[in-house]
């Protein structure tokens, strides 16, 4: 807002503004404008001038917001419904054996004919019970998610923050999200009307994954509840602790005409696959995710499937090195790297290939010290398998002439797996053909953004692509030639917490998407609706038989035209 690197503005002082075409090597419809060299791989301001910029741009949004919070505060209160717990012998039902969940999701299916999930009242409680089990039980919620997975409790307050805006962005825009969308009526339709009614699904499944625990579980869970669904729960079994805190604590805060919560592990996720549902959502690995796709498709169950790949991170000669090696660090690194829109490698030009190896190495240090396993910042694996998956990756790589560029004081052990950059990576390498899903981060040099982005698209496309770049021209490339569920400039992983945005993939990535509005729409189905009266019939004349060619004619004309 306040500063815009000199990079960009030198560059399009140099770039002839008649020197442009249309297309290029790939063949897309891209303007690329051919701009002359430029000496400089980048201009940067000192850092502490671009903190007091950001401070001072913060300070000026909250001064811009008083007004508007103000105005719009007296329509929340007033559309936000006061919570009101389950009363006993009306909290969501827990099961943690295969009998007892076809008798419990029939009665889930009773109740949802009933219409009991409807309401915006009923809609709005189970929403805010949610959030306050968040928050009246953290020090419980931390206990289950460090005893599980080990995090640092920074791992967790980003979690536990991103779900909260979730729940908060859902709560302040269902009132509008509900409304039916009004269509435009043809005139030979008319005085009849039409619309779309944003109607729920019916009884859904979610099956969450083991990464993060909570957003992942509690994110879809209130997408499904505010479009007037009710779920079936299905945390991950490699969760013991949180498993135990959902079951333990959700009842005290959802009814049960909302939620039933299953315990268990591949038996009962079995036996749920068997039962039909009006739509599922998994969020984990391709493999399985191919698994539950064979398991319920002679059934036509829709599906939502939120998956991974590998996530490229491509950095030309523009970029800003120090900035871009602090954000790669930063989000490939949290949770010990099992994110699934986490950098999973680099293409960077050579020209600043070494330049960008150092500045990760650097970052790494600072973020974790010289040994990262006494860092309280840096998290452990989930098990022994995924260490024996991660080694073998690493001995792959360094047998096939990677360089591991941050050599670890401690080695690998005990569920610690250092952070890990590798230099001289190459595409034959166990670490490039499979998403790595941990701490290892492999750096390809290659000649040009247009190389790098050639190799992207020999790859199937992933749930996010990075680039860090400050020409307008590659930033354009990227976003329309890279096939991906997002594209982030500038940045990894943290369009993710942006609960307005649509988050979910394609292809392998996955299918489907939510959070905010998109989240409501993935459970709910979109009715068209429309009013006519019988007051008029003016196109009688016409639109009944017998038919003639003057009718047929007149009605072309009329119906051919949008009027």
């Amino acid at each position: 807002f306040f500063f815009r690197p000199m990079a960009t503005l030198t560059q399009k002082l140099v770039a002839d503004p008649t020197d442009v075409e249309v297309g290029g090597e790939l063949g897309r419809s891209v303007y690329q404008p051919k701009l002359k060299p430029f000496s400089a791989p980048y201009l940067t301001i000192p850092e502490y001038l671009d903190d007091v910029l950001v401070a001072l741009f913060g300070v000026v949004r909250i001064i811009i917001m008083i007004p508007f919070r103000i105005v719009f505060w007296p329509i929340e209160y007033m559309l936000n419904a006061k919570f009101v717990p389950p009363a006993e012998g009306h909290q969501a039902a827990v099961v943690s054996d295969v009998s007892g969940i076809a008798p419990c999701i029939e009665e889930l299916r009773v109740r949802f004919r009933q219409g009991s999930t409807r309401s915006y009242q009923w809609r709005m409680n189970q929403l805010r019970g949610l959030g306050r089990m968040i928050v009246e039980n953290e020090e419980e919620l931390m206990k289950a998610y460090v005893s599980d997975l080990g995090k640092p409790k920074m791992d967790w307050f980003l979690e536990k923050s991103a779900t909260l805006a979730d729940l908060s962005h859902t709560t302040t825009h269902l009132h509008r999200l509900m409304q039916p969308e009004y269509r435009q009526t043809p005139l030979w339709m008319q005085p009849g009307s039409t619309k779309i009614i944003r109607e729920p699904m019916g009884t859904v499944l979610i099956i969450g994954p083991y990464n993060y625990p909570l957003n992942l579980c509690v994110a879809p869970l209130a997408a499904a509840l505010s479009a007037g669904c009710n779920v079936v729960l299905k945390p991950s079994e490699q969760m013991p602790a949180m498993s135990d805190f959902l079951a333990e604590y959700l009842p005290r805060y959802v009814d049960n005409d909302a939620l039933a919560i299953v315990l268990g592990g591949i038996p009962e996720t079995t036996a749920l696959l068997d039962i039909k549902f009006d739509k599922i959502l998994f969020t984990g690995s391709e493999r399985v995710a191919k698994i539950i796709e064979k398991r319920v498709a002679g059934s036509l169950t829709p599906l939502c499937l939120e998956l991974g790949g590998k996530a490229p991170v491509l950095i030309d000669s523009s970029a800003n090195l120090r900035v871009a090696a602090r954000r790669i660090v930063q989000t490939k690194f949290v949770n010990c790297g099992a994110t699934c829109i986490a950098p999973d490698y680099i293409l960077c030009e050579e020209k600043v290939h070494d330049k960008l190896v150092a500045e990760l190495v650097s970052q790494v240090e600072k973020f974790y010290g010289p040994d990262a396993s006494v860092s309280p910042d840096y998290a452990k694996v989930l098990n022994s398998a995924h260490m024996d998956r991660l080694s073998g990756y690493l001995d792959d790589a360094l047998a096939k002439g990677a360089v591991n560029a941050t050599p670890s004081v401690t080695p690998a052990s005990d569920r610690f797996f250092p952070p890990t950059v590798l230099t001289s990576a190459n595409m034959s390498m166990n670490v490039m053909k499979e998403e790595i899903f941990g701490p290892i981060l492999p750096v390809i040099s290659v000649g040009t953004i247009e190389e790098g982005l050639s190799q992207v698209l020999s790859m199937p496309a992933p749930l996010a692509s990075y680039v860090f770049t400050e020409r307008s021209y590659a930033k354009a490339l990227v976003s329309t030639a890279a096939p991906s569920g997002a594209t982030v400039v500038n940045d990894c992983a943290v369009h993710a917490l942006s609960p307005d945005i649509p988050f979910g993939g394609r292809g392998p990535a996955g299918m489907g998407a939510y959070h905010g509005r998109e989240g409501f729409l993935l459970f709910s189905h979109s009715k068209s609706y429309y009013d006519n009266d019988t007051l008029t019939d003016g196109l009688r004349w016409v639109r009944y038989p017998p038919w003639n060619g003057f009718k047929e004619a007149l009605l072309g004309l009329v119906m051919g035209k949008s009027w």
